[in-house]
């Protein structure tokens, strides 16, 4: 049977792993929040009870360790007490975060403290990237998707007319450049997608993303949901930019 102090040891220590920072993540409090936040263009805050933990936590955990992969964004948490000195409740307060809604992330974009993005999807990893991806024009790898087509897709959207028909030739020229099997087959996705927003329209890429979401919504075997998760990643990389903190670099 364990003695006493060597119960004390191993409090200790799951005290010590509860406190700290998932990987790629850092703890924030009243005292650093405003230092962080408002020196770094890009950093996607999580508000949380103290000690997290279940399937949205390790969603959390998986996009932290993504994100940590681009040097422009911060991965930043706030664990909030209910008892005893109630630490951070100031700063849930100050952004009006509902308890109930937990956990719940706020995007703030070239410092601005006060007014951040508010994220209302799903609390997976994925959805998170395609979140900071767009409001941010950063670049972090979804699964399966290739760095190269990305920027290729994100110029392609933000593009006019008569750009896009360049754009497509460059991607059609990468493409041929790709030796291994998978990803030519997924970089053929990027260049298909293209011609199809070409010939119908930009709308396209909602009305696929919509009808794709449906079809891996369904009840189909792990391969056809891996392959349209596959196909969803890459349509995101077709949609524009929204937030201001700069383009994804091309670095062919």
């Amino acid at each position: 049977m364990a003695s006493l102090a060597t119960k004390l040891v191993l409090f200790a220590a799951l005290v010590v792993v509860a406190e700290s920072a998932a990987k790629g993540s850092v703890n924030l409090d009243t005292l650093t929040f405003d230092k962080i936040v408002g020196a770094h263009d890009v950093v996607l805050v999580k508000f949380d009870k103290q000690y997290p933990y279940g399937d949205k936590e390790e969603e959390f955990k998986t996009f932290a360790q993504r994100g940590a992969t681009n040097k422009a964004l911060i991965v930043a948490e706030v664990g909030v007490s209910e008892y005893g000195e109630k630490e951070n409740e100031a700063l849930r307060e100050r952004y009006a975060i509902n308890k109930d809604d937990y956990p719940v992330y706020r995007l703030f974009l070239k410092g601005n403290v006060a007014t951040p993005i508010e994220y209302d999807g799903d609390k997976s990893a994925d959805d998170l990237t395609r979140f900071v991806k767009q409001q941010a024009g950063l670049w972090i790898g979804l699964p399966g998707c290739l760095e190269r087509f990305d920027v290729l897709a994100s110029r392609f959207a933000s593009a006019s007319g008569d750009e896009r028909s360049g754009i497509v030739a460059e991607a059609t020229t990468a493409l041929e450049s790709v030796v291994d099997d998978e990803e030519k087959k997924t970089a053929s996705i990027y260049v298909k997608l293209m011609g199809k927003i070409v010939e119908k329209g930009v709308e396209y890429v909602d009305s696929e993303r919509k009808r794709v979401k449906g079809l891996a919504d369904g009840k189909l075997s792990k391969e056809k949901k891996d392959m349209f998760k596959l196909r969803l990643n890459i349509l995101s990389s077709f949609l524009p930019a929204t937030g201001d903190a700069g383009a994804p670099k091309e670095e062919l």
